[in-house]
């Protein structure tokens, strides 16, 4: 995505000149390490903390909005029309009956 807007180097790009490894590898490892980062995360909110729960709510519906913004390999952020645009619709306008 970076390259089709003109930048030079992306995360898989410097990963991969750094490990000598494929981009498949690179994609795999960082689908592992996003899996991963999530089990912490949720592990996290469901222990006892003297933080405030409003402040880790906060943290939490960030990292899910980052999550639903650049899922895919797709950048919602430049690009909201093609990925941001059907959640929206989900969420407002194709309303479900309970």
């Amino acid at each position: 995505v970076e390259k089709e807007r003109g930048q030079i180097a992306t995360g898989i790009d410097s990963y991969m000149t750094e490990n000598g490894v494929t981009k498949e590898v690179v994609v795999d490892k960082f689908l592992k390490m996003t899996t991963n980062a999530w089990k912490d995360i949720n592990e996290e909110c469901l222990r006892p903390t003297s933080s405030s729960r409003e402040i880790l709510m906060r943290i939490l519906n960030l990292e899910r909005n980052i999550d639903v913004t650049y899922k895919g390999n797709e950048d919602g952020y430049t690009q909201p029309e093609k990925v941001l645009k059907p959640h929206i619709i989900a969420m407002f306008i194709d309303l479900f009956e309970v």
